[in-house]
């Protein structure tokens, strides 16, 4: 393996080298001298003078390593295709510890991500010694210097927004906005826990064709799921490539007739096409309060910086959260027996049915919601059909043990916001109006009949 006489570069100049959003060909040799090239999709580098590489697939780069420990690695800047030679030497493989579990975390959500967790498992973080980094002479074109970003003034402006929040929707929709006009993050969503912690569900989301509003991840599943079930950041740089990487080696199992073995596949929330994914916990208190996701069509988009600054707001995010539950439990309780009744309707006729086996709710026999939503929707519109009942508050429906509701950790506003958004999204007689702090007005523009199944 030859070397190229240039300048040595340390590694921290090169730092979006180690991003993944360019494959980097790593060659090994055997102790005969016979070479083997294949493709990383990531180096990791752990500090000035160490990378660590997963040992997945590669059993003769393995192989070369054990005879001959010497190898090459060549990294590229994605802005410039500016080439890196590292030369390397093979020092241990690491089965366990944080090393293992940085590299392990990320292989494994996007495993999960197409039902391939028993196919893709990392075998072992190996560890090199970093020898020399030259760059390889070329006439690669020179970065736009970029005028420097106020991170703190972008930080503060979003902290800002957050804390002028008094109730969980306005803090929803100042966080996504904010996000989008002070990081330039413009596509976001955000998930909360539904009442059993086994799955994620999708309760706001900004710059969208659809809101997908109501779209459910496992919790230990996917990008998104492995985020909340490990409570750590997952950043993809090249999402597309490795799904498609993925997608081809789940093909040729199938095609070996091992399909049967395989769960199915996790549709991804958001963007289509999206190329670049950071799926961020909220946590505060040690409790999961959900995951902040932010997705670009643009390879790289999120580099170390942007998963620094996502933890940031995403605390802040959380602790607002748990500040807005807080308050609810000094919620005044109102009498409705001297509200107005509401109006009745002629015309025609809709039809609402619940389903008891999932609590799942349908309008017209389109599917609307399931679960806790679906119980709360039943109480209101039974309340409304039977009582002529059109307005409510929180606590009534927190405290009426029929709608046996989780605890107070699960926090009905959450319920109660995703209820709101799929019927604005679905139906247009049906409409969950807040009134005031903790009360809401049910408004049906047509005739409405509740039907209650198994």
């Amino acid at each position: 393996m030859s070397t190229t006489r240039t300048m040595p570069v340390p590694l921290e100049e090169i730092e979006t080298c180690f991003e993944g959003v360019i494959p980097s060909p790593f060659c090994t040799c055997s102790a005969g001298g016979v070479p083997n090239i294949t493709y990383l999709s990531v180096v990791h580098r752990l500090d000035s003078n160490h990378v660590a590489l997963s040992f997945q697939f590669f059993n003769k780069s393995k192989r070369n390593l054990l005879e001959n420990p010497k190898a090459q690695v060549l990294v590229v800047e994605p802005a410039t295709f500016q080439q890196f030679q590292l030369e390397l030497v093979y020092e241990d493989t690491l089965t366990e510890g944080p090393i293992f579990d940085r590299l392990r975390v990320n292989l494994d959500a996007v495993a999960s991500q197409i039902g391939m967790s028993h196919i893709f498992s990392l075998q072992g973080a190996d560890i090199f010694r970093v020898l020399g980094c030259t760059a390889v002479p070329g006439n690669f074109p020179v970065e736009a210097q970029q005028a420097a970003v106020d991170h703190l003034r972008a930080l503060d402006g979003l902290t800002e927004r957050l804390a002028a929040c008094n109730d969980l929707d306005a803090l929803l929709t100042a966080a996504l906005e904010g996000l989008s006009s002070f990081f330039g993050y413009d596509h976001s969503f955000i998930l909360v826990p539904d009442e059993k912690d086994e799955c994620l569900f999708t309760i706001a989301s900004r710059g969208f064709p659809a809101s997908g509003v109501g779209s459910e991840v496992p919790i230990g599943e996917g990008i998104i799921g492995t985020a909340a079930a490990q409570r750590r950041p997952i950043r993809n740089a090249n999402l597309a490539r490795e799904m498609i990487y993925s997608r081809l080696v789940r093909t040729g199992i199938e095609n070996q007739g091992d399909g049967h073995s395989l769960q199915r596949e996790i549709p991804l929330p958001g963007l289509a096409n999206a190329c670049s994914q950071l799926a961020v916990p909220l946590l505060s208190d040690h409790h999961l309060f959900g995951v902040v996701c932010l997705q670009s069509e643009e390879a790289g988009r999120f580099t170390a910086v942007d998963e620094r600054l996502a933890l940031v707001a995403a605390r802040q995010i959380a602790a607002t959260m748990a500040m807005i539950r807080l308050k609810t439990t000094g919620e005044r309780e109102e009498s409705w027996r001297d509200r107005p009744r509401a109006a009745s309707h002629t015309g025609p006729c809709s039809v609402l049915k619940h389903f008891g086996s999932d609590d799942s709710v349908f309008i017209d026999d389109a599917y609307l919601v399931k679960g806790v939503p679906g119980r709360i929707l039943r109480k209101i519109a039974c309340a409304y059909l039977s009582e002529g009942r059109s307005e409510f508050s929180n606590k009534e429906i927190r405290l009426d043990s029929s709608l046996q509701l989780p605890d107070f950790k699960d926090n009905l506003e959450t319920r109660l916001i995703l209820l709101r958004r799929r019927i604005e999204e679905r139906c247009d007689f049906l409409q969950i109006v807040p009134i005031g702090r903790g009360r809401f007005r049910f408004d049906v523009k047509r005739r409405l009949k509740l039907e209650s199944l198994p």
